[in-house]
């Protein structure tokens, strides 16, 4: 489990103890690199990637239904052709 950290809580927070502007968003920043959260995913990134993913997902089933129809449909016109019943 990735733990989130709120970067503006603990720049204010680091002030009230003390630090200036430029040392405690520095401290941040180290924590945020160690931790490999330099960016946090926001709700609209989710809701753009799962558009992005919706459509791929449409493009699939349509390809594959349609891709399965063209497989029916050529079974039968050789079928005719070679004189099988089918």
């Amino acid at each position: 489990m990735v733990a989130t950290i709120d970067t503006l809580s603990a720049a204010k927070a680091l002030k009230s103890a003390g630090f200036d502007d430029a040392g405690a968003e520095a401290i941040v920043a180290v924590v945020q690199q160690a931790t490999g959260q330099d960016h946090l995913v926001t709700k609209a990134d989710l809701s753009n990637e799962l558009e992005k993913l919706e459509g791929r997902l449409k493009l699939f089933v349509a390809s594959t239904v349609l891709g399965g129809a063209a497989v029916i449909v050529l079974a039968q016109i050789v079928s005719k052709a070679l004189g099988i019943a089918a």
